[in-house]
């Protein structure tokens, strides 16, 4: 960075993209004013013949074309001979995804080292493998997707790290109110008019009261995140338990299969009580039943939790209490059903697992979204034995994808399928 504007040196095969784009909006004030240089180079200047050539058919053989390491280089020297210390940074698939705190990450390093940028933008195939590890500082992707070349990248980079550097924006206010700067997508915005096609501008922001609006504000980017984003809500600390209402969780022991196919009634384990208690209340799970008709074993489990609740246990290892304190011991699955009924005054939406592959199951990332958005309690089905029988998990609402590994061993136990579960929907990322 030199005399305290930040400066980009855009290595590309078509500068005319990037000049045309910097021409409006933000990008062209900061210019004008000083606040930015923005430098295409071309790369077909360092072609490797007369013809413009900067690229070659990869080694080993393979559709595409792979951006030569002779043009590359050689325009990065160019680029650092006005800037010794400028940072390079490579458009690629395989890099890091670029968020807001991977763009403050690389301002900040440039600014420590009186640096500027360096934009390195393939096309094609990418680029030559030994460019990327001896002359690039930073891998970037823009996402999951594949895009022409690098041009459009290295535009989105631009700005994303800009608007962070001083005077940049109009309103510097807005930078800290805006989506991910608080990991928190920013709350929803209304203007005029007041109603429109009989959709009406929430009452609070018409209100003038502005601890009101604040607070409305809070509530909505807390909401919309968990809906929207609940991979992005699991990385902030806004809440420990990403879901709005009751989530249940229920270990069936009848009915369940055999190995056979046939429809039994499986033994009630120590360990299924204790263990799956304590990922329940890890993960915040609202209530643990265990379902079996037999009362003498009931009974039997009844008196484990109250050896940990009140007996020697307790004074021994009082956690071990605490999680058990989450356990219901009922007779029927429909029991299950009318306690939640009963105490949340709807019937909760249930979710089955099953270690089978089903052509009707709902992703992880899905069902996140889905107990971070709804306001009805929810069920989550664990099955003894070799699984839920049919009739049972005819009545699910979802069915979640099964666990799966990378060899044909697909045998779990259902205290450890439960830990896995719980951190895939409730875990921090």
């Amino acid at each position: 960075m030199m005399s305290g504007i930040m400066r980009y040196q855009v290595l590309t095969i078509f500068p005319e993209l990037i000049e045309d784009y910097l021409q409006y909006g933000i990008l062209s004030r900061a210019r004008e004013e000083g606040k930015v240089q923005v430098e295409s180079i071309n790369l077909r200047d360092f072609a490797v013949s007369n013809q413009g050539t900067v690229d070659g058919t990869p080694f080993g053989g393979g559709s595409g074309m792979v951006l030569r390491a002779e043009p590359a280089v050689d325009g990065i020297e160019k680029a650092r001979g006005s800037d010794p210390n400028a940072r390079v940074v490579l458009f690629t698939p395989r890099g890091r995804p670029l968020t807001s705190k991977y763009a403050r990450e690389i301002i900040q390093d440039c600014e420590d080292n009186s640096a500027g940028m360096i934009l390195l933008c393939c096309r094609y195939e990418g680029i030559d493998e030994r460019v990327a590890e001896n002359w690039v500082d930073y891998e970037v992707s823009l996402g999951d997707f594949v895009l022409q070349g690098g041009e459009l990248a290295a535009l989105g980079f631009i700005e994303a790290t800009s608007r962070l550097l001083p005077g940049v924006l109009g309103n510097p206010d807005s930078l800290g109110e805006e989506s991910f700067d608080n990991a928190l997508l920013e709350y929803p915005q209304y203007t005029k008019p007041r109603e429109f096609r009989s959709y009406q501008v929430p009452e609070v922001l018409l209100s003038g009261n502005h601890g009101a609006i604040d607070t409305w504000r809070a509530e909505r980017s807390l909401v919309d995140t968990q809906a929207r984003r609940p991979d992005l809500y699991r990385r902030s600390e806004a809440s420990p338990v990403p879901k709005r209402a009751e989530l249940n969780v229920a270990l069936i022991h009848s009915p369940v299969l055999n190995k056979k196919g046939e429809i039994v009634t499986s033994s009630i384990t120590n360990l299924d009580l204790s263990d799956i208690a304590r990922s329940a209340r890890t993960f915040g799970i609202d209530n643990y039943y265990i379902v079996h008709p037999t009362k003498a074993l009931r009974r039997l489990m009844q008196k484990i939790c109250d050896h940990w609740s009140d007996g020697y246990g307790f004074t021994y290892n009082p956690n071990r209490s605490d999680a058990l304190g989450v356990v219901s011991l009922v007779p029927d699955f429909d029991d299950v059903v009318t306690s939640i009924e009963e105490r949340c005054g709807c019937m909760p939406k249930i979710v089955a697992t099953s270690a089978r592959v089903s052509e009707q199951t709902t992703s992880y990332a899905d069902m996140q979204s889905i107990l971070a958005s709804r306001e009805e309690p929810h069920l989550l089905l664990f099955g003894t034995g070799w699984g839920i029988a049919p009739d049972l998990m005819e009545r699910a609402d979802y069915i979640l994808e099964p666990i799966q590994g990378f060899t044909e061993y697909n045998h779990l136990s259902v205290r450890a399928a439960a830990a896995i579960i719980f951190d895939r929907l409730l875990g921090r990322a």
